[in-house]
């Protein structure tokens, strides 16, 4: 709520000559949700609520409004055509897509997002699974009123639990996908039990979504990216349900590919959040088995992710740029048919004990 008050501060900030009669003809639009179904474009506004304290309310602190069109044009300014406040679009935090949208439309979607005058660029673009983006922005709650503000909380604050989300701006997503030997990646959001929760990732080929990661390999994609990666979790099984797990906290990754292989190099500090298999943890011996251990966990891990965008032929992880860059050969994917080889110093504390080995 804190943030809803600071929103509507803000915007008297910026418009000083605004007073509230003006502000209340404005529709503050939060989030815009875009599917496709039956040839046409439908668009959703989450609008926030500028009710003043007193006025009937409903339950939520925004409201949705949606419209179709054949084109994208037609049905932003068809939902206009629909609301009695004039379409305000400087705090919009998200633009949600079906994956319809992200398999076959996002080429229009990003054209018009340029095009548009009076629309932000600074947004996170995300893909919504298994369900409509206009039903995810109507998934508010008394503990979550305004869906896209909570989506955009919800992938900033990933590094601190899973490290699956991504965010960063519409204008380094297009950035991405129109830069040869790069590809885009994005958030994928869905509904469980009518809560809003991350569900993945999206990874692109030109404008067109190709292949999606669950969160754990997410959360590894982003290690190998260097993209805010503070808790990505690595299992061991020992049999019996029992179980080893080690979080990485701290990592440098570098992706070096040459014309016979792919080198994978860096340091990685991680600490033990579980030992159901009851290691001997007061021993230096035993750090140096389980970083051994733990080497060839991360080292499967990554090549499963490595492996799914070979298959997928995109270059999320910039692997064909960075070859580019280094050789100036013009073959982006020469990396899919090439061996990957690792080279990680994995240090693994506990309680602030690093043990280091030769």
């Amino acid at each position: 709520m804190k943030k809803l008050i600071i929103l509507i501060s803000f915007i008297f900030l910026l418009s000083g000559c605004y007073d509230y009669n003006e502000l209340n003809d404005l529709a503050i639009i939060t989030g815009v949700g875009i599917d496709y179904e039956d040839n046409m474009y439908k668009v959703t506004f989450e609008i926030f609520s500028t009710k003043k304290t007193g006025e009937t309310s409903g339950a939520t602190s925004a409201y949705t409004v949606s419209a179709k069109g054949k084109t994208l044009t037609e049905a932003f300014m068809n939902n206009g055509n629909n609301m009695d406040k004039v379409a305000y679009y400087d705090h919009v935090e998200i633009v949600l897509v079906s994956e319809e949208i992200a398999k076959s439309h996002l080429e229009d979607v990003s054209e018009y997002i340029v095009r548009a005058s009076n629309f932000r660029n600074e947004v996170y673009l995300v893909v919504a699974k298994d369900v409509e983006a206009e039903d995810i922005l109507k998934a508010s709650s008394k503990e979550k009123p305004v869906a896209s503000i909570f989506i955009g909380d919800l992938l900033k604050q990933s590094s601190k639990t899973s490290s699956a989300g991504y965010y960063e701006p519409f204008t380094k997503t297009l950035g991405n996908i129109l830069t040869k030997g790069e590809d885009a990646i994005c958030s994928i959001i869905s509904l469980k039990n009518k809560e809003i929760v991350l569900e993945g990732m999206a990874l692109f080929k030109d404008f067109k979504l190709v292949a999606t990661l669950d969160n754990n390999e997410a959360s590894v994609m982003n290690l190998l990216n260097n993209f805010k990666a503070n808790t990505v979790l690595f299992r061991k099984t020992c049999g019996d349900g029992k179980e080893t797990v080690v979080s990485i906290y701290e990592a440098k990754i570098k992706i070096n590919p040459t014309d016979k292989a792919v080198l994978v190099t860096g340091m990685l500090n991680g600490r033990i959040n579980e030992d159901s298999c009851n290691y001997d943890l007061h021993k230096t011996q035993t750090y140096e088995e389980l970083q051994d251990i733990f080497k060839k966990v991360i080292e499967e891990e990554m090549n499963k992710v490595i492996t799914k965008q070979k298959n997928a032929l995109v270059n999320s992880l910039k692997i064909g740029k960075t070859y580019y860059n280094k050789e100036r050969k013009e073959n982006y994917f020469l990396w899919t048919k090439q061996d990957f080889k690792y080279n990680l110093d994995l240090k693994i504390n506990k309680k602030g004990l690093i043990f280091e080995v030769e």
